[in-house]
């Protein structure tokens, strides 16, 4: 087998070590489940005390299996998993799945074992899933490796999840509503097989369509994204994260030793990587199902057929947030529906027919619909009541939507999507697991429902985007850059670099920034002053001041030497700045700039996150920054396609375009600044922060200024 991945899910062969006669252990029901689910290879129980488990031969020690075995799940105490590892090498064993906890997530001892599992793994050239996890299942060959109840039953979503639990819980609610799964795998602790792997594991899988991931932390995030770029296009890939969050991280940490990462930063790897991102497992699980048996969409409108007006409202208002359209009906439908729905029937979409329609109608007016041109999508609700059986419902409706749909057809097929919204309890239950083994996704709430339809069109849309591979940009002077850092870090190591090498540095990449020069004496301010030509802005240099404006740290104007000299005292002298004391004054200079002209203000930064690498930033600049939070985040570096959109997604970028008389800002040149901000983060992971607060983008064609450039560096240039 050329994938070793693919020994998890096919292997010829696999032994359980640790595996108990006692029904109650956890290590007999992964025996169980191997030999009920069907699986068809050889299944080889380990234990020292032999005997026989379900009928199969105990064997004492891995290294006594007969061939073939290609599979090895251990489920033994911590302390003894790094020697049974090792037999497992020996006999030559390439997949192993270790279920045992204790490593990691349990202290700095576990962490020290569990890089001994990861030296033997690699040494013998062994995949390892775990530890701390809850096995793998695959529906449609079929395995079972786990010690869930049950698999739920063969379908097309693939689960990848780094929880145990949430792998347990979300089987047990697909087999309650008969929601059909391809494989599952549970991750744990993701020692060596991570959620990049994971995805590799459903790409190559022909009956999984639709990629759904829980995570709880993404060791290497750039991984993680060159795993998803290739494959979004032909499979969906939605992503539920916990620990984004500073209560969610600390609660992470406690249960799987997993790092979190920004929220901000985890959006933005996301968005490069084509992963649509939910907020809950409930809205993961609503879209898997409808992207996993639906068609896509080829536009944003949707019909609603129901019995009642009060979910048809919550749906079209939920439309509405999520960008979806209410269909506006031809004539010639409307005519149709006439005569296939009852007297008094309101006609207009929601075509609402009233408490008491047949249940063929749900067929005859739903196909009416799904046949309008300017039909995109159908929502079909009922309210159960004593006249119409349900069942007779969801059958005309499952058969309203057989021309456009298959519980077999890969998601981007040829057709209109159809989804169901029952609104009830008790007698929705049979007619919901109906619903979804006809491959119409089934929903209790309309606002689910809703969600799910815009979900389907936020991937269609998705599909086609335009791709983001960045193109480096050629005139740039890296090593007049590298020397610059380079001399910061011998001068003062770690830190903020100073405002003239914050500056040269940036300069050295492209960006426009305004003249200027450092002053230590009134004097020295006085002669560079002469030198830029006025009028200019002084700004003070002081390690003890971060945000200049905050103390008066900031002048602008000056017009004349006499303004710079008392501007200069003011800031510099025993006349301190703020509450600062002139014990600082010996460390103080000013950096005298050229005026930048106005313009509007803007603002460009970049951080390094510690799981995906520099993210950017664009929004509105000045001192309200925080304040108005207008901002938009990205992996850098970045294309011309995506810092457009980057700038569009703000208001700042809106109001560039010129609103209410204002003229047109030169947008090209912010982006082009954006673009080179990326690469000089990008080459230089030395640099830990960069902010540009603000740029001054002129008016269209007269470019922009950088006028307040900070950059941090955590260790030398490489």
């Amino acid at each position: 087998m050329s994938d070793p991945l693919e020994l998890f899910f096919n292997p010829k062969g696999v032994a359980i070590i640790g595996a108990s006669t006692n029904p109650l252990k956890l290590s007999h029901g992964v025996v169980r489940n191997l030999k009920n689910c069907g699986y068809q290879g050889p299944i080889y129980p380990i234990n020292p005390k032999g005997d026989e488990i379900l009928g199969l031969k105990v064997y004492p020690t891995i290294l006594g299996v007969p061939d073939p075995i290609e599979l090895a799940v251990i489920m033994i105490p911590a302390p003894y998993v790094p020697a049974t590892l090792e037999e497992c090498g020996q006999r030559g064993i390439k997949a192993v799945i270790v279920i045992t906890g204790g490593f990691r997530e349990a202290g700095a001892d576990g962490a020290a074992e569990e890089l001994q599992l990861k030296e033997i793994a690699d040494r013998y050239g062994m995949r390892l899933i775990g530890p701390n996890c809850v096995g793998v299942m695959d529906t449609h060959l079929p395995l079972d490796t786990t010690f869930i109840t049950a698999m739920p039953r063969p379908g097309h979503i693939g689960f990848v999840s780094h929880s145990g639990a949430i792998c347990g819980g979300t089987t047990d609610w697909a087999r309650e509503v008969s929601v059909g799964y391809s494989r599952i795998v549970s991750l744990g602790n993701q020692l060596d097989v991570d959620i990049a792997d994971g995805i590799r594991m459903m790409q190559s899988d022909p009956h999984t369509h639709v990629i759904s991931i829980y995570a709880e932390g993404l060791p290497d995030g750039r991984r993680f994204v060159e795993a998803a770029l290739p494959v979004f296009r032909d499979k969906p890939i939605v992503m539920l994260k916990a620990g984004l969050t500073s209560s969610g991280t600390r609660a992470v940490a406690s249960h799987t030793g997993a790092l979190a990462g920004d929220e901000q930063a985890y959006l933005a790897a996301c968005h490069r990587a084509g992963v649509i991102a939910v907020d809950s497992l409930q809205e993961q699980n609503d879209l898997a199902i409808a992207l996993a048996t639906q068609p896509l969409p080829r536009g944003n409108r949707v019909a609603i057929l129901t019995n009642a007006g009060g979910p048809a409202a919550l749906a079209a208002d939920e439309l509405d947030r999520g960008g979806l359209l209410m269909a506006n009906l031809e004539t010639e439908t409307i005519e149709k529906l006439k005569t296939a729905t009852p007297r008094g029937a309101q006609l207009a979409n929601p075509v609402d027919m009233l408490g008491g329609p047949r249940a063929e109608m749900y067929k005859t007016a739903g196909g009416i619909l799904l046949e309008d041109p300017n039909v995109d999508m159908l929502m079909a609700i009922f309210v159960p009541q004593a006249i119409t059986p349900i069942d007779e419902v969801v059958a005309n409706i499952v058969m309203s939507s057989a021309d456009t749909s298959s519980a077999d057809a890969a998601p981007a097929e040829a057709g209109k999507p159809v989804v169901c919204c029952l609104v009830g309890g008790e007698s929705i239950t049979e007619a919901a697991r109906f619903l979804n083994e006809n491959g119409v996704p089934f929903y209790q709430d309309p606002n689910r429902a809703a969600r799910a339809l815009c979900g389907l069109l936020r991937y269609a849309e998705l599909r086609v985007r335009q791709d983001l591979t960045p193109q480096p940009i050629e005139d740039v002077h890296a090593e007049t850059a590298r020397a610059a850092l380079k001399g910061a870090w011998q001068k003062t190591g770690a830190g903020f670099l100073d405002a003239e090498t914050s500056a040269a540095v940036a300069a050295a990449y492209g960006i426009v920034v305004p003249g200027s020069g450092l002053a230590r004496t009134a004097g020295e301010a006085i002669d560079l002053a002469e030198a830029l030509g006025y009028p200019l802005a002084m700004k003070l240099i002081a390690a003890d001041v971060i945000h200049k404006a905050d103390v008066g740290g900031v002048v602008l104007n000056l017009q004349d030497a006499a303004a710079v000299r008392e501007s200069f005292e003011t800031m510099v002298g025993t006349a301190s700045v703020g509450a600062q004391t002139d014990r600082h004054a010996d460390t103080r200079r000013v950096m005298l700039q050229q005026m930048a002209p106005s313009g509007q203000e803007v603002i460009l930064g970049a951080q390094r996150d510690t799981q995906f690498g520099p993210v950017l930033m664009f929004g509105m600049g000045g001192i309200f920054v925080e304040v108005l939070n207008d901002v938009a985040f990205r992996l850098a570096p970045l294309s011309a396609y995506d810092a457009e959109q980057m700038v569009m997604e703000t208001a700042a970028g809106q109001i560039m375009k010129g609103v209410r008389g204002q003229p047109p800002r030169d947008i090209g040149m912010v982006i082009d600044t954006l673009r080179r901000i990326g690469q000089l983060v990008d080459d230089f992971p030395c640099i830990s922060e960069l902010d540009i607060n603000p740029l001054i983008v002129l008016e269209d064609g007269k470019g922009v200024s950088a006028v307040d450039i900070r950059i941090a560096i955590t260790e030398p240039p490489r």
